[in-house]
């Protein structure tokens, strides 16, 4: 038990080390051992190297296999924030939401609220007005991506119901499909990304204001999105909720009319 508490504890600060957003000799400062010489009877020197630096080599991977990874699922928000400013967010993105599951698929799940809540991010919506809003197409389009597979309903299954029952339908809506309600379209900036993926950085791109309701969805492997009307997303919503076919068509009616 001894053993395993030992090497617990050696893990446990090792990890600190490593994840530290500020770089091992910084957090070896702040744990008291400024100049690692505690650290140096952990991990062996060599010619090149003292401890800390070779530990610095663990943490440099480790940041940037993160910032990587975020880079590949907001590759618009990459593209029009710039290389520079995208690698500071983050930098400040972890410090603030560092890692706390097994797999990277999930290190972006905070990034919309990041930039929205956090005070020490609002430079990137003043560099980005609708950084938040892409960010949250496309953390939407990483979870369509990895959503259940579902079977879609086919046109025979309708034909088989009366037409006295359909009032009553009740339908689930695919786990793949997300609804956003943004205050910009930018749709049209991760639209422009797909198109041009292999190109320049396209920083600054310029969107005007506009309040927009996106869907997204897998298909096979292929993930899509749309920008779809206020009422087709009050629909779904109703749909989600668990309402009736009948009861979303009165809504509809009242909408648009007979």
């Amino acid at each position: 038990m001894q053993q395993a508490a030992f090497l617990g504890a050696i893990q446990s600060q090792l990890r600190r080390l490593i994840t530290d957003p500020d770089g091992v000799e910084v957090a070896l400062a702040a744990s008291g051992d400024r100049g690692g010489v505690r650290l140096g009877r952990l991990l062996r020197s060599d010619g090149a190297l003292p401890a800390a630096e070779r530990l610095a080599v663990y943490a440099n991977a480790y940041f940037l296999r993160i910032r990587d990874c975020l880079r590949e699922d907001f590759g618009a928000l990459a593209s029009v924030l710039g290389e520079a400013a995208f690698h500071d967010l983050v930098k400040t993105y972890l410090m603030a939401h560092p890692p706390s599951r097994p797999s990277l698929r999930h290190a972006g799940a905070q990034l919309a609220a990041h930039l929205r809540t956090e005070p020490f991010a609002a430079i990137f919506s003043q560099r980005c007005s609708y950084a938040a809003d892409l960010a949250d197409l496309e953390w939407a389009i990483v979870e369509a991506f990895y959503a259940p597979d579902a079977a879609a309903i086919g046109a025979d299954a309708f034909a088989q119901r009366a037409p006295e029952d359909w009032a009553d339908l009740r339908f689930e809506l695919t786990p793949s499909l997300r609804t956003i309600a943004c205050d910009w379209p930018v749709q049209r900036v991760r639209e422009h990304f797909d198109e041009h993926a292999n190109a320049a950085t396209q920083e600054g791109q310029p969107l005007s204001a506009e309040p927009t309701q996106l869907r997204v969805w897998r298909r096979g492997e292929r993930v899509l999105y749309r920008a779809i009307a206020p009422l087709d997303a009050a629909a779904l919503e109703a749909v989600a909720a668990g309402d009736s076919f009948g009861a979303i068509c009165e809504r509809i009616e009242a909408a648009v009319g007979d």
